[in-house]
């Protein structure tokens, strides 16, 4: 139980990189071109419209449930508010969570906030309760794979006959009114179509552990891009339910590092653990409220 965090964590983190990845796949459809009323069509050109929009605010709810403990403790959910610019892969936003209020004889707090900022060279995190980031090397999503690589491999992945379609009822959503559009995805398929996208071969059994889910996907009628996102999957006692809503696509967003006097410098310490070129900023008094986040989801 006391690893639920970190894989909310990852469980946020592939979301975000899921959200990137499908908006991130090529040039859109050419102008005037009718809308296709085929469940794959609608979905492959919601890729590819989805890609022109620069920035977009993007909205993501996660839940894990792992069977086995009860009483609440099972429960854990997190929810992320974040401006994005897919050109240059950043991001800014703030993330909150909700976990067990014990773990064991651990007390841990059940609500943390926290705002983070991704940029190309490093990330920065706040806690809600203090006025200090951290900062950490490396940031962005990687330059690796491209954007056309990237729509080559979901491109064959919706085209394998083991991937199977059917449209739903039209509805409201986040940019107006969509259509709504159900994949079904096999895991052996999907195993076969991530391995190069995480640079790296699933074996046999890596990929027999991956399991069927479906995956509702919302597509705007106006513009042929994607609004929402929802999937999740059961396996092994442990549920995963995500949720991701996209709006105001293509507004201006400020994605800056934080004020160099608020930040902990962790970017010097080595692979051996030593940090002798590690800052460690003088004192300074913080509001109690904390400073204002560089970006404000």
């Amino acid at each position: 139980m006391g690893d639920g965090a970190p894989r909310i964590r990852r469980a946020a983190a592939t979301a975000l990189v899921a959200t990137l990845a499908l908006a991130a796949c090529g040039s859109g459809p050419g102008g005037g071109t009718p809308r296709p009323t085929d469940p794959r069509e609608i979905l492959v050109q919601a890729i590819h419209a989805t890609a022109v929009v620069k920035t977009l605010h993007l909205h993501a709810d996660i839940g894990m449930t792992m069977g086995g403990f009860g009483n609440g403790l099972d429960r854990m959910t997190a929810s992320m508010d974040a401006d994005v610019d897919l050109v240059t892969r950043q991001f800014a936003g703030r993330s909150t969570s909700q976990m067990p209020g014990a773990l064991g004889n651990a007390q841990i707090p059940a609500r943390q906030t926290s705002d983070v900022i991704v940029t190309r060279t490093a990330t920065f995190s706040r806690n809600g309760d203090t006025g200090r980031w951290t900062k950490m090397p490396g940031g962005g999503i990687p330059e690796q794979p491209t954007n056309t690589e990237i729509a080559t491999m979901i491109a064959n992945l919706l085209s394998n006959p083991a991937v199977t379609f059917e449209k739903a009822d039209s509805g409201s959503c986040s940019l107006g009114t969509c259509d709504h559009v159900i994949a079904h995805i096999d895991g052996q398929t999907l195993g076969a179509a991530l391995a190069p996208l995480v640079g790296m071969p699933l074996d046999d059994a890596t990929s027999a552990m991956i399991p069927n889910f479906d995956v509702d996907v919302l597509v705007d009628q106006a513009t042929s891009v994607i609004s929402e996102i929802r999937t999740g999957y059961s396996a092994q006692g442990t549920t995963l339910q995500v949720l991701l809503q996209l709006s105001s696509l293509g507004e201006p967003v400020q994605i800056n590092e934080p004020p160099a006097a608020l930040v902990d410098d962790f970017s010097g310490f080595g692979p051996d653990g030593v940090g002798s070129d590690f800052l460690t900023p003088e004192p300074i008094t913080v509001p109690a409220d904390g400073e204002p986040a560089p970006s404000t989801p």
